[in-house]
């Protein structure tokens, strides 16, 4: 009689911890924001794709991760102004442009994360300098309200690329570049190069981006 009961208890045991859901343990990466005159703080991040709040209002030029982590592939940074463009430095610095307060960070521990649905409020644009393959390249996106939205990098731009296909560049986004302003034919004139890319020239820093959802009556 004992041994049946303690063979129940131990079957019961067993079944309890098998109905026992195992959670996933996530990487956890201390992530350092910098701003002005050295001032900076840490915080550690779990790569579980949920947001983490900074907790701090330091305006931040710049974060800093260990190896393997990819800021700009692998996380989001929630700011107080639009979404910041991240440009790779080098020996895990990502430049932060332009400079402002960090709300929350979300990261995952793979890049090869899948695309999200074509938005209809914006579009993202990636924006490629000499060798993006070196780090020369930034992100934006881009709200579909026909307004100018300043870029703020001053990385001479050399192509463009939709991230998602669902806009064309060229017909529906006016570039305005620092060359703009002498005259047409120095103005950004963007050339087709391949799936959702587009070659801007001359080569030139970019001041602002306007896209319509449709194509734009002023091209």
């Amino acid at each position: 009689m004992y041994f049946s009961t303690l063979c129940g208890v131990a079957a019961a045991s067993l079944a309890l911890v098998s109905a026992t859901p195992i959670q996933k343990r996530y990487n956890t990466y201390t992530i350092t924001f910098i701003g002005a005159a050295g001032a900076q703080y840490t915080v550690p991040v779990p790569f579980d794709g949920q947001s983490h709040d900074t907790g701090n209002a330091l305006s931040i030029s710049s974060v800093s991760a260990p190896s393997p982590v990819d800021i700009a592939a692998q996380c989001i940074l929630d700011t107080v102004d639009f979404p910041p463009a991240l440009v790779n430095q080098g020996n895990g610095v990502w430049t932060v442009g332009p400079p402002q307060t960090v709300l929350s960070i979300s990261c995952t521990e793979s890049s090869s994360q899948p695309s999200p649905p074509p938005s209809t409020d914006y579009v993202t644009i990636e924006f490629d300098g000499a060798d993006p393959s070196l780090g020369a390249k930034f992100s934006l996106q881009i709200p579909l309200d026909g307004a100018a939205h300043d870029v703020n990098n001053a990385l001479s731009i050399s192509a463009v690329v939709e991230t998602y296909g669902s806009i064309d560049l060229s017909t529906n986004c006016k570039f305005v570049g620092v060359d703009s302003n002498k005259g047409g034919a120095a103005a950004p004139v963007l050339a087709p190069a391949g799936s959702n890319r587009w070659q801007v020239g001359p080569p030139q820093t970019i001041l602002s981006v306007a896209c319509f959802l449709h194509a734009n009556p002023g091209h």
